[in-house]
Parts: C-alpha cells; sequence; structure tokens
C-alpha cells in the first residue's frame, strides 16, 4: 500500500499533482488552522484515494515532526512512505525532512518548471501529469463556467474579423464609432441607430451593422455575431486566439471564459478573454483592442491569483503601445506585455510573432 504525507499550504494545485503524479493509496494531510478549508474542493477529484487530516501548529518544529512520526509508526513495515514536500511553512518543510533522513523513508518537492525533486538523493525529473482546465477551476471552488471554442465561430465570421481589422487599422472612424458606443452604452440595444458628431450614422441590429458617412457606405458587416464581434472586439480576440491556437504546447483553448458567482449563477462574476492550458499551467491572455487602464491590470492579478495561482501566466496582449505607467505595473505584477501595433496596414511586431513570446515565458517557468 502506498502512503502520502502532504504539507498543505496556501497553494492546493501541487498537493493535487503531487497525488495524481504518484498515485497513493492513501493520503495523509498535514494542515493549520488556516490551511485545513483549502482541501474541500481537493476531495472531490480524489475521490478513489483515502485520506486523514491533522492540524498542526505550522511553526512548531517538534509538533509537526511529532505529528509525522506517529503517522509512520502506525503504517505497515512492508508499505511505501513519500511526503510531498511543497507546500505548508519552512518549518513543516525542515520537520517533515528530519523525518525522512531519520527514518531512510522517501520525499519530493515539485518544481515550478514541470519537474519534481525526488529525495533524499536530490534528483531532478520530469513531471508527467498534466490538468485540465476543468481540473483547474474546480481545485479553485469554481466548477461552474461557460466558454466558447474557435469551432463555435463559421467561415463568414472569421470573413467578418477580417473586415473589421481592416477598418480599424486603415480609417480612423473605427475609434470614434467604438468610443462614442463605449461612452454612451453600459449594454447596447439589440437594434438601433446613432447619428455621431463627426457626421457617421451607425444603424445596427443583431445581425448586421452598417456605418455611413456622407451618404457613402463606410463599413458593412453581416454575422450572428456581429455585435459581438464588432461593439464587444471579440474581432481581436479572435484573431489573437488564431494565432495563439498553432502554439505546439497547448492542450485546451478557451474565448469568452465566463464565472457566474456562486450564489447566482445566472450574474457573471468575472470573464476571461483567453484562457490556455498546456496541462501544466494556465495562461491568462488579456486582449485589448483600444486603451488599457489601471483596473484592467486588476482584474488580471486577481484573476491568476483566484483561478491559477503562482503556476499560472498573465499575459496583455495589446493592439496599442501601452504607456510607461501600465508597463511599471504590469512588471510589478508579474504580468508579461505583446503589443501588436499596425495602422495604414504597416504592422509592428505583428501578433503573429505572439508564440515566440509565449514560448519565452514557460521556458522562464512560473515566476
Amino acid at each position: 500500500m502506498k502512503h502520502q504525507i502532504t504539507l498543505v499550504g496556501g497553494q492546493i494545485l501541487p498537493v493535487y499533482v503531487g497525488i495524481k503524479e504518484f498515485n497513493p493509496d492513501k493520503v495523509h494531510f498535514l494542515v493549520s488552522n488556516d490551511s485545513k478549508n483549502g482541501i474541500s474542493s481537493l476531495k472531490s477529484q480524489i475521490q478513489k484515494v483515502k485520506y486523514s487530516e491533522y492540524i498542526c501548529n505550522p511553526f512548531d518544529f517538534y509538533e509537526i515532526k511529532s505529528i509525522c512520526e506517529k503517522i509512520v509508526e502506525k503504517i505497515e513495515s512492508e508499505d511505501e512512505v513519500s511526503f510531498n514536500l511543497t507546500g505548508g511553512t519552512k518549518i513543516m518543510v525542515l520537520a517533515a525532512q528530519s523525518v525522512i533522513h531519520e527514518k531512510n523513508l522517501q520525499g519530493f518537492y515539485i518544481n515550478q518548471d514541470d519537474t519534481f525533486l525526488k529525495l533524499p538523493e536530490y534528483k531532478q525529473s520530469k513531471i508527467n501529469t498534466e490538468i485540465s482546465i476543468k481540473e483547474f477551476f474546480t481545485l479553485s471552488g469554481h466548477n461552474i463556467f461557460s466558454y466558447k471554442e474557435l469551432s463555435d465561430y463559421t467561415n463568414n465570421d472569421f470573413n467578418v474579423v477580417k473586415t473589421i481589422e481592416s477598418f480599424a487599422n486603415t480609417n480612423k472612424k473605427y475609434s470614434s464609432i467604438t468610443n462614442h458606443f463605449r461612452r454612451k452604452y453600459q449594454k447596447i440595444p439589440q437594434t438601433g441607430k446613432e447619428s455621431l458628431q463627426n457626421g457617421v450614422i451607425v444603424t445596427w441590429d443583431t445581425k448586421s451593422i452598417v456605418a455611413v458617412f456622407n451618404g457613402k457606405t463606410i463599413f458593412n458587416i453581416s454575422s450572428d455575431k456581429a455585435m459581438d464581434l464588432f461593439f464587444n472586439a471579440a474581432w481581436w480576440e479572435l484573431i489573437v486566439a488564431q494565432e495563439v491556437s498553432k502554439w505546439n504546447k497547448i492542450k485546451e483553448i478557451c474565448l469568452g471564459l465566463e464565472l457566474p458567482f456562486k450564489t447566482d449563477n445566472k450574474i457573471m462574476k468575472n470573464e476571461i478573454d483567453l484562457l490556455i492550458n498546456t496541462g501544466k499551467k494556465l495562461f491568462f491572455i488579456e486582449c485589448k483592442s483600444g486603451n488599457v487602464k489601471q483596473e484592467d491590470i486588476n482584474k488580471m492579478k486577481i484573476i491568476k491569483q483566484t483561478y491559477g495561482g503562482l503556476i499560472s501566466k498573465s499575459v496583455l496582449v495589446s493592439r496599442y503601445m501601452v504607456n510607461s505607467n501600465i508597463l511599471e505595473k504590469c512588471k510589478e505584477l508579474d504580468i508579461e506585455v505583446f503589443y501588436s501595433y499596425a495602422f495604414n496596414n504597416i504592422e509592428i511586431n505583428p501578433v503573429s510573432k505572439l508564440i515566440t513570446t509565449l514560448n519565452n515565458i514557460n521556458a522562464k517557468g512560473s515566476i
């Protein structure tokens, strides 16, 4: 029988990875009063594994060591025992490590680069376990969410995206139209007609948008997703998603992922423009076709901390150069910034280079 003694801290993902990678028959969780609630979301994921919980003072070396020794003493001598040292406080790790050395046992520490360190020989090996998006979110206590996939979009939708991109890159009236609607409407009506100060007249319904200037049509699209693609700037998200989908590290990709409140699943709490799963970590990508604001960066920070943890990465993909204040804040919060500026059909740092950026981020590890 395989036993795993696991130190539990603020991050649940390395606890789950340790269980999934080494497949123990029973897990002994060493928790504090602060960390004991963290494993509640884990239990539904390990239903076939037996487990016990032991509450300790995470800063009392001798108490922690005594608990570990008592656990080991109750295990049959022919059974296999290992320690997951990834979580918990430094004192918890030191206490568990002393038991490993004194009793000639095994242990491991899960690194941030998809490897684990095996004790006591300190040999580094690759982690084989892959985690799905559903598993990632369930571990954070959020198992209800919805999203779109690239296959949900038709060839016509992609042609519409090209039309919007061309209009946005070559006609300054694109910004005046989008800014007008952003200022006037919190939620744009299903049908309507707007006359802008610069003389542009925009008429729309759920399947079409037409812009006329001086009696001449300057923009015209038709799609079931016309309003989302244009007014909500989903066209930019789709362009980024198309390029990112070519990355050979991707296992899953989600567009417009929506997470409702637990208390009312009809009200959205957070929306993630683009979510990539490599099987090892999540990449939260915020796609901005207009100006980037402080609240956009704050949102990215919260989403990463809440749903992805330390192992995840946040990436801002902006259509324009971002100002120095935003860059400084992104650096402080470990948010990678990629901007693809295009105007008059001249592309600077095109989106096609984004995969190179993602490869560099992935190679650097998680922190």
